[in-house]
C-alpha cells in the first residue's frame, strides 16, 4: 500500500470515528479520547478530526498491507 492511499484510509477513519462516536454529545471529547482531537471548522458543532486515530490507522494500514504482500 502506498502512503498516499494508507493517508487517505486514515483521513477518512480519523473522521468518521470520531464523528460517529461523538454526534454532538461530547463523548469524544470529554474523555480521554479528546486529546489530539481537532475542529476543522469552527462553525461545525459535530465534525471532528481525532490525529491520533488518523496517524495510527495510517501507519497500522500501511505495515498490516505491507506485510501481506510479501
Amino acid at each position: 500500500m502506498k502512503w498516499v492511499t494508507a493517508l487517505a484510509f486514515g483521513a477518512i477513519v480519523g473522521f468518521v470515528l470520531p464523528t460517529a462516536i461523538d454526534a454532538g454529545s461530547g463523548l469524544w471529547t470529554d474523555s480521554w479520547t479528546g486529546w489530539g482531537t481537532v475542529r476543522p471548522l469552527a462553525g461545525s458543532p459535530g465534525l471532528l478530526l481525532s490525529l491520533p486515530v488518523f496517524l495510527g490507522s495510517a501507519l497500522g494500514l500501511r505495515l498490516v498491507f505491507n506485510w501481506h504482500t510479501r
